[in-house]
Formats: C-alpha cells, sequence, structure tokens
C-alpha cells in the first residue's frame, strides 16, 4: 500500500485556525482513504472537508474532500478523498455537496491508498481553547497516521540563534501552545479509544501551561495515549496532583518520547511524569526531565507509575533539584541506562551536581543547555534509531560519544547540523 501525505497549515492564516480543527478535518479513516488521478476540473473549487459524492455504475460512493492539486478551471491531476462508503471508479463524476464542484475520476485504481494527516503550525502562538487537541477517532495504522508538527521555519529549532537562545519555552523562538489557568486536559491531548491514532506523532512544537487557579490540575501538560513518536519538543506545566495520571508529561501507553525537554514547574508536586497504570511500558530516549532548583518544594519523584509495565530511559537527565526525593514511585519495572540525576540510589543512574549540568537551573532564568563541563558530555549510549539528531538538529555525537539528555553540546565551529530534520 502506498500512503498519501496530505499536508495543512494550522494558524491565523493556515487551512485551519486551531490544531483540533485540524484533527476533526481529517478523514474518518486514514486506511480507507484514497488519492486518485482526475482531471475535467470544473470552475468551482472544492472546500475543505466538505462531502463528495461520486456518481458510479453501481451504489453511488460517498466520501469527505482533502486535498487536490487543481489550481484553477481545468487544472489538475489528482484528488485525495476520505472514502466513507463504496468504491470509487475509473469514470465517476466527483461533486462537492458544498460547492458544487466537480472533476473526473481518471483510475479505477487509486494512487495511493492510506493517508499520513499531517497538520503544519505557523510560527505564532495558540492559547487557552485554541491549543486544547484531542487527536483520536482515525486509525490504529502504523503507516497511515495523523502528525502534528510545525511548518518549515516555524519550529524552536529552526530559529538562526538555536545554538545560543535558553531551552526553555519561549513563544519567540517559534510556534508554541500555552494555556494560562485552569483547563482541564491542558495544552495537548493525544488519547485513544481503542483502535484510535495509535500511531500519532508529534514534534518540534512548545507546550506550555501555566497554572494561575491555584488549585490541583486535571491532567498533565501533554498526555499521550498512543504508541507513536513524540519528539523535539519543550514541555512545560504545573500540576500537584498524585497519581500516574497526572504530571507534568502523562504516559499511558507504550509511546517513544525522545530528544525532548519535559520541566516540572508547580513547587511541591508530586512527580515530573506520570507512566499511568496496566501494562504501559512507554520509552524515553535522550530526554532532559527537570524541575527548577529554587522551587520551594522539589517534586516528590520524577517518575510516577501504578501499572505492571516497564518504562525504559536511557541517555536521560533527571534532576528534581533536591537530592533527598526519588527518582521513581509507586509501581512499575524502570530500566535506566547512561542516565545522570542529582538523586543517588538507582542502578544505570550516575549522581552528579544539578549546577554543574546545566547553563541556569533556576526558575526565573532556567536554561537547560548542557554546559561545558557537565558530567553527562561523551558519555551516553549510541543509538542512531532514537537519537541521531539532537532537540536543536545537532547531528550526534559531536565529540567522542552521545551526550546525556536532549541537547548535544557543540563543541568548535565544525558540525554537521540538520537544517530540516525528516519527521
Amino acid at each position: 500500500m502506498t500512503i498519501a501525505t496530505v499536508i495543512k497549515t494550522i494558524g491565523s492564516t493556515g487551512v485551519f485556525s486551531t490544531p483540533q480543527l485540524w484533527d476533526d478535518g481529517g478523514p474518518a479513516d486514514l486506511v480507507s482513504s484514497e488519492r486518485s488521478s482526475a482531471g475535467t476540473f470544473s470552475v468551482a473549487a472544492f472546500i475543505q472537508g466538505e462531502s463528495l459524492t461520486f456518481v458510479s455504475a453501481g451504489a453511488d460512493p460517498i466520501g469527505k474532500f482533502l486535498d487536490t492539486d487543481s489550481t484553477g478551471p481545468g487544472t489538475g491531476t489528482y484528488i485525495t478523498y476520505g472514502l466513507v462508503s463504496g468504491n470509487v471508479a475509473v469514470g465517476d463524476v466527483c461533486t462537492g455537496d458544498v460547492s458544487g464542484a466537480t472533476c473526473l475520476i481518471g483510475s479505477s485504481t487509486p494512487l495511493d491508498v492510506g493517508i499520513i494527516w499531517q497538520g503544519h503550525c505557523q510560527n505564532q502562538e495558540f492559547s487557552n481553547a485554541a491549543t486544547v487537541v484531542t487527536i483520536v477517532g482515525s486509525t490504529d495504522s502504523a503507516a497511515a497516521y495523523k502528525d502534528l508538527t510545525t511548518a518549515p521555519g516555524a519550529s524552536f529549532r529552526d530559529n538562526v540563534n538555536v545554538q545560543t537562545n535558553a531551552l526553555l519555552y519561549n513563544s519567540a523562538n517559534g510556534c508554541g501552545f500555552k494555556t494560562v489557568g485552569f483547563l482541564p486536559d491542558r495544552v495537548v491531548v493525544e488519547a485513544s479509544d481503542g483502535l484510535s491514532d495509535l500511531n500519532c506523532r508529534i514534534s518540534k512544537i512548545q507546550l506550555k501551561n501555566i497554572d494561575t487557579s491555584g488549585g490541583p490540575g486535571s491532567g498533565g501538560c501533554l498526555i499521550i495515549g498512543s504508541v507513536g513518536i513524540f519528539e523535539n519538543l519543550i514541555v512545560e506545566g504545573q500540576s500537584v496532583d498524585a497519581g500516574a495520571t497526572k504530571g507534568t508529561l502523562v504516559m499511558l501507553n507504550n509511546a517513544i518520547v525522545r530528544n525532548t525537554l519535559v520541566v516540572q514547574r508547580q513547587a511541591a508536586a508530586d512527580h515530573v511524569i506520570g507512566t499511568g497504570a496496566g501494562t504501559a511500558s512507554p520509552s524515553f530516549y535522550n530526554v532532559t526531565v527537570v524541575a527548577p532548583d529554587d522551587l520551594l518544594t522539589a517534586p516528590n519523584s520524577i517518575f510516577s507509575g501504578a501499572g505492571s509495565g516497564t518504562i525504559t530511559a536511557q541517555n536521560c537527565d533527571l534532576f528534581a533539584g533536591d537530592s533527598t526525593k526519588a527518582i521513581k514511585s509507586g509501581t512499575g519495572t524502570y530500566n535506566f541506562t547512561t542516565c545522570y540525576s542529582d538523586i543517588s540510589g538507582t542502578s544505570g543512574v550516575t549522581q552528579t551536581t544539578y549546577a554543574n549540568e546545566f547553563e541556569n537551573v533556576n526558575d526565573a532564568t532556567r536554561d537547560f543547555r548542557l554546559k561545558i563541563g557537565a558530567a553527562g558530555i561523551d558519555t551516553g549510549t549510541t543509538d542512531p534509531t532514537n537519537a541521531q539528531f539532537d532537540i536543536a538538529g545537532t547531528a550526534r555525537p559531536n565529540g567522542a560519544a552521545y551526550d546525556v539528555g536532549c541537547w548535544e553540546l557543540v563543541q568548535g565551529a565544525a558540525v554537521p547540523m540538520m537544517g530540516q530534520e525528516c519527521l
């Protein structure tokens, strides 16, 4: 099966104004979506998301308009649609129910079957309700999935000063999602209800929640219920709630998180990352997990779980800001490899001094780039599959070996960089 990628912009001048509208605008079933050759486009233009009917020799198929390369009357070579019922055949006339636009299907064999529904966020800050998105309800396919990322040049990774910018949430550096005050499910929710969007991906976005309500939160800044890939993210949140479904980042399935910064900024928080219940077995590769060193009370633990799954952490920085706290709490099996922390006593985790690892560990001026002399430099495990490039796009290793955490320290001018990393 050949998979077609359908790219839609998200933002004030995009095809969809908010991430949720982008998700809602996708096909109901990514696996049964098709891209077929087409011609004889009418004067009218198809409207994004409108229903389509195909006049056919048999039962008339019904679909949803997703994409076309038509730029005007009589132009275009294909049409992409989510097929709701029936099968499209050569010679079918496709009609939009709102626009009245038409085209003629040119082949009974689709060019592509299966869709990657990709959203490109513009370089702007999405705030409050505009940031909350539930990615759900399309497919369990590992090949046809939803992919939320940024438009070229719109990510903090693309900023010309990415190597010298402080590593923290800053919407001036690239696309950001921010909520202020108490909001259920916070900034981004990726949830799975059985077979829905189990392979969703999110990358290159900054996520932040500022809870000014003074009360406990109802969930994490980012909640992951899939087995997808989540990478090159800055995730800052506040949640004081106990329980494995709370925290800045919540992992409810077997997803992979890599080359990502996760910050818990709430004083007296229970933990930073919740790993859920049941058999959830998430993996973390080159992830920096921290709480600022000057919080009035540090979080009780880095990880908190309530299930029987196996949690993997490789090349991760795990700093709570208080050496008396715990790296893990609750249940579950944890496998740590070449990790660093200010907390001792865990196999696979080396204790080191927090202030010596990062440029700045205070909440007001935090900057979680590794600094010269950090223990994590050139001491990580080689893993080209999960850590070939760091959060800023720097190729690893930039030295004798991989650095630990999401940041690869650039030492010297001749550094191989990747301007736009492949998804």
